[in-house]
């Protein structure tokens, strides 16, 4: 394997599971050098979403033509550290195939390092192209598991073994990510998963081992305007439970999904979401919910939020920094409006997720 891949990292490591689009890749890029160093991200390529006139084949072909700007995009926002790149959202083989072979070989520059992700239960086409590519760049790969795999734990711990066997990779060439997808509070979900996890063949031996989940909500409609709203982050504190029992066989490192919901949905690009900041403290979500396009809340809020205790301070991240900024903005946007400055939803999204990394990262970093 690669130098500085083997052995690629601990217990205090981070793993945050993003889209790959614009807000995720700003908030990649907004970290610092320092943050990326205890921080590994998933990324998930996805369908550009459907416009009402478009057919299946016209979106498969506009994502077909973006694929080739994709390695050098990464190249650009996260440099030559490790990412994972998982193509499993893409809408069909042929897709997923081309896109694998171009991003991990075509196009990908010497410096970058791309592992590739897979299932237990992707086409046998996929899985051979990713052992050949995963030997060929020396990356190795990463086994994402889920909650159905292990239904049948004798099937799994054979499935797991055939892949060893077809692909000619050991378990030190493998990242294995459990990932239980939407937690909620009443529910035992995680622990199940984590004891089951818990029993994976040969456990130590494999390169890294990661539980993921993700607590928050599929949409605020739940939430009040003109109060705050509080989500508890269970992933985080579950995780933080879990690791505590001395008699683990491996202590798993830490995947989230930030502020977004675990299970995506392609949903139209005519979906108006509201003006809400979405702030991430120790053990819960601060919702600060808008209305659908009164983009002048963002400002209303943000100089209510920087005014907070809980506010880390501008210094804090680039997200914190952008809140702050438009904290300042707002007298002056209130006077004139016509000076717009509000930011977007994209922008918006960008800055939340920068500040749930940095806040995560440094948690996990600081784990005792």
């Amino acid at each position: 394997m690669r130098n500085g891949i083997n052995n690629m990292f601990d217990l205090k490591h981070y793993v945050p599971i993003l889209k790959w689009k614009r807000a995720e890749q700003g908030a990649l890029a907004a970290l610092s050098v320092e943050h990326k160093k205890n921080i590994t991200p998933l990324i998930q390529f996805v369908m550009p979403n459907q416009k009402k006139e478009e057919q299946l084949k016209d979106v498969v072909q506009r994502f077909t033509e973006q694929i080739y700007q994709i390695p050098d995009k990464i190249g650009e926002v996260w440099g030559n550290t490790p990412i994972f790149v998982d193509f499993s959202l893409l809408f069909t083989t042929e897709l997923k195939i081309k896109s694998l072979k171009y991003i991990l070989k075509e196009g990908r520059d010497p410096g970058i390092t791309l592992i590739p992700v897979i299932h237990l239960n992707d086409d046998s086409k996929i899985k051979k192209v990713a052992y050949s590519l995963s030997k060929e760049n020396g990356s190795g790969l990463c086994l994402r598991i889920i909650c159905s795999d292990f239904s049948d734990l004798m099937k799994f711990n054979k499935d797991v073994a055939d892949i060893l066997s077809v692909s000619g990779l050991s378990e030190k060439d493998i990242d294995l990510l459990v990932d239980i997808k939407e937690i909620e509070e009443k529910d035992n979900k995680c622990a199940k998963y984590f004891a089951l996890g818990q029993k994976i063949n040969n456990l130590s031996k494999w390169r890294t081992f990661t539980f993921a989940s993700g607590a928050f909500l599929k949409d605020l409609s739940n939430c009040k305007f003109d109060e705050e709203n509080h989500i508890l982050r269970l992933d985080w504190e579950n995780w933080k439970d879990k690791i505590t029992n001395q008699k683990l066989n491996r202590k798993p490192s830490f995947a989230d999904y930030t502020i977004q919901y675990p299970i995506y949905e392609n949903i139209s690009q005519f979906f108006h979401p509201t003006t809400s900041i979405k702030y991430t403290l120790e053990n819960e979500w601060l919702i600060m919910k808008g209305k659908k396009q009164k983009f002048e809340l963002y400002l209303a809020s943000a100089a209510e939020l920087v005014k907070d205790n809980r506010f880390y301070g501008e210094n804090f991240s680039f997200g914190d920094k952008y809140i702050a900024d438009k904290a300042r903005h707002f007298m002056v946007y209130i006077k004139n409006p016509a000076i717009k400055g509000t930011g977007s939803t994209e922008t918006w999204l960008k800055a939340g997720i920068n500040h749930h990394l940095v806040l995560t990262a440094n948690q996990v970093a600081s784990l005792p």
